[in-house]
């Protein structure tokens, strides 16, 4: 199975001619978007960890492991940490993964879980000024606001994301941030608040707005939002992390995703208090975890449905 999958990654090269077939130039070129235009997340995924191989990357993906093995130039680091790339390779890098992210990554144009809509961009730009922004803390670009009210009042829930500009390849993110504030009698005041960056060997991170909810789960006229976000890894979605947050009650309640693409890399945390919330609220974060295994965004544990019934706060393999 394995080797057709290896053959599978090569004959992708050959379905164009115009096609970029290998990373030998990747180091002194700047990858054209035509050479890649055609390729399939397989090829492009082969491509990228390439020029990971070129640089003696030792790859715990056993089949990456063995195509590489069969060229002369391969040669296995010791040490992945001390590989360093130029700036045209982190460009080309960035390239590969921009292109993989158009392809295969969730939906962001649509919010099909919650009542409470996004702003227009008009609307964020109106509300959301410069000395407002400054006045509130936020750095970064607004990528999304959900404008909901429940009993308590009315509340924006801004997201926010660190852009890292690769100019005509598009943008990655190093950082997110997110904000729930509360307005009352224009007085603004912040609820939560949370934020992560992307780690060494991730690409990007950004907010996975496919899955965010924003609603009243138990009917207690309170709303209680379940944030998702995620990264990208040296093989995409494989080997990235993801990080569920729900916030019930004044408190913040997460689950800890790593992904990976053998057995032993796979494992997610909980917080014990997950399993003290409300059923419909932690059965819609199943729902969401299981929905992320069936679109290619996770790979979790074998048996973890069961384990979680259990209420292990770790789950592995």
């Amino acid at each position: 199975m394995k080797n057709y999958l290896l053959y599978f990654l090569l004959i992708s090269f050959t379905i164009n001619a115009q096609n970029l077939k290998d990373c030998s130039e990747c180091s002194s070129e700047i990858i054209r978007e035509s050479s890649i235009q055609n390729l399939n997340v397989p090829a492009l995924k082969l491509l990228k960890n390439e020029m990971y191989a070129r640089k003696g990357y030792t790859f715990s993906n056993e089949e990456y492991s063995r195509h590489f093995k069969q060229f002369s130039w391969y040669k296995p680091s010791a040490n992945n940490n001390t590989i360093v790339f130029s700036d045209i390779e982190q460009k080309n890098i960035a390239i590969l993964a921009q292109k993989i992210n158009e392809i295969s990554q969730p939906d962001s144009k649509n919010e099909p879980n919650s009542k409470y809509k996004t702003l227009t961009q008009e609307k964020i730009n109106e509300i959301f000024t410069h000395e407002k922004k400054k006045e509130l803390g936020i750095n970064f670009s607004i990528w999304k606001v959900y404008d909901y009210q429940d009993k308590t009042g009315k509340y924006y829930l801004v997201l926010t994301e660190d852009k890292m500009n690769t100019s005509k390849e598009g943008n990655f993110n190093n950082a997110v941030k997110a904000f729930n504030f509360k307005i009352e009698n224009n007085v603004w005041t912040k609820t939560f608040e949370t934020n992560d960056s992307k780690k060494d060997g991730e690409d990007s991170i950004w907010f996975w707005t496919k899955y965010i909810y924003v609603e009243d789960f138990d009917l207690d006229g309170i709303i209680e939002p379940i944030l998702f976000y995620g990264t990208n890894g040296l093989n995409g979605y494989d080997d990235g992390r993801i990080k569920i947050l729900t916030y019930y009650k004044g408190k913040k309640i997460g689950i800890r995703i790593q992904n990976g693409v053998l057995d032993d890399e796979r494992n997610f945390s909980i917080d014990a208090d997950f399993y003290n919330l409300p059923k419909s609220i932690q059965d819609t974060v199943v729902a969401q975890m299981n929905k992320m295994v069936e679109n290619g965004h996770s790979i979790l544990p074998y048996g973890w449905q069961k384990k979680m019934a259990k209420k292990m706060t770790f789950i592995k393999e």
